[in-house]
């Protein structure tokens, strides 16, 4: 009986023991979680950058200093080089204000268009002013319809534009040499043709010299006049030195891209 009493105990002990290392360990947490289990999920601490791992010289500049924007390439145009006006044309080209044709060419000895002037001299200098709606057409011949009637309106609105005592503009028709005299004096805003004190007779003096200083049409004897001597852009220049005006010879593409760029030019000196 002893013994028997004696064996229950110790198989009872072992049992106690048994359990307690099944359940044992830290106490549980509200909820049922263990204590260490947060020390186990809580976020581990940023690695401390190595040899391997930190980053290079050239890595903190770039990241530091953005890339410097690519330069535009040059415009390639094939049938200047060499050309008189070849200067003036490039420096025209490079600002924008035109573009080579589909085939890369700048046509120098082509006559220009009266609009194609327009479009130059304001692409080279808009002088801030802005295209231009208006409820009705200021020119007989540039409708609402027309590809530039915003931009002629809106130089007509600012007062640097002028057309035809017929009240037209004749944007398809070729530019003769009177006629950018003109529209360049009204665009430059030149008093002496615009709003001028001195004589007609004056103006007309000093076309005499020239063997067709007559040809010159009456609109446009101040406007001629005024570049033949003009410290900006000087007719003569442009157009040669010679006995003859020809003031309705057609004004080429590289002669009106010599105009302008040179009139802009002496200006910024």
């Amino acid at each position: 009986m002893h013994n028997r009493m004696a064996l229950l105990f110790l198989s009872m002990s072992l049992a106690a023991v048994m359990l307690a290392g099944c359940f044992g360990g830290a106490e549980p947490k509200e909820g049922g979680v263990p204590a260490n289990a947060n020390a186990a999920n809580a976020e581990a601490p940023s690695p401390v950058p190595t040899a391997d791992n930190a980053p290079s010289d050239e890595e903190e500049q770039s990241a530091e200093t953005p890339e410097e924007s690519a330069q535009p390439e040059p415009i390639q145009v094939h049938d200047i080089a060499g050309h008189a006006s070849e200067t003036y044309i490039t420096q025209l080209l490079q600002s924008g204000s035109i573009t080579p044709d589909a085939d890369g060419n700048f046509r120098p000895n082509e006559a220009i268009t009266r609009s194609e002037f327009i479009h130059w001299m304001y692409g080279y200098d808009d002088k801030g002013i802005k295209p231009y709606k208006p409820s009705a057409p200021s020119f007989i011949d540039v409708p609402k319809e027309h590809a530039d009637f915003e931009l002629v309106e809106g130089l007509h609105q600012a007062g640097v534009i002028t057309g035809f005592p017929d009240q037209s503009m004749k944007l398809d028709k070729e530019l003769t040499r009177e006629e950018l005299c003109l529209l360049w004096a009204w665009y430059q805003s030149a008093d002496s043709v615009i709003d001028p004190i001195i004589p007609l007779a004056s103006a007309e003096l000093s076309l005499k010299p020239y063997g067709d200083g007559d040809k010159v049409g009456q609109i446009f004897i101040r406007a001629v006049d005024q570049y033949l001597t003009n410290e900006e852009v000087s007719y003569t220049a442009v157009f040669g030195k010679t006995p003859k005006l020809n003031p309705q010879g057609s004004v080429t593409r590289a002669e009106a891209a010599q105009w302008i760029v040179s009139y802009s030019d002496k200006n910024e000196q």
